[in-house]
């Protein structure tokens, strides 16, 4: 799937997705709610996640699926159906936002993601380890800096496979 992001000029980005099938699925941004998306790239590319955020658009929901209230969302984007690994990724993509938001230096994220998870039920994903989150960070820190970069009315596009 690829990934698009839209940098316009004073209205908000827009994140366009476009399936394997050619089918889309796209929404303007939040303002300031790039960091999350990118987040989500790092996290879910990094660790091998398919069932998470990007995964889940890439079999076919459509990103106002998960904007919708819940009693109106698909059956499957309801929390409590969602599959483990979209749970995992949207604490530690909260987490790593938080963190770079607050100039968090010396947060202990795994520590606190483990206390998450398991206040919530959830397991520890066995390939976040210290390597892995920083090529995490590493990651989301090279996005941004390209984002950063890149001119208003321009596009950067990334690649997402399941």
């Amino acid at each position: 799937m690829k990934i698009q992001f839209k940098k316009r000029r004073g209205k908000p980005s827009i994140l366009n997705c476009i399936r394997e099938d050619g089918s889309t699925t796209w929404s303007e941004i939040h303002p300031n709610f790039e960091i999350h998306d990118f987040a989500h790239f790092a996290v879910e590319t990094v660790l091998g996640f398919t069932q998470a955020f990007y995964g889940l658009l890439a079999s076919g929901f459509n990103i106002e699926d998960f904007e919708l209230p819940r009693d109106q969302r698909p059956e499957e984007l309801i929390p409590d159906n969602l599959p483990v690994e979209s749970l995992q990724t949207e604490h530690i993509v909260n987490l790593l936002t938080t963190a770079m938001q607050n100039g968090a230096g010396d947060f202990d994220l795994i520590s606190t993601l483990k206390e998450i998870l398991a206040e919530n039920g959830l397991p520890y994903p066995p390939d976040l380890t210290s390597e892995t989150l920083g090529r995490i960070q590493e990651n989301l820190n090279d996005l941004l800096e390209q984002w950063d970069k890149l001119e208003e009315g321009s596009t950067m596009e990334l690649n997402f496979s399941r």
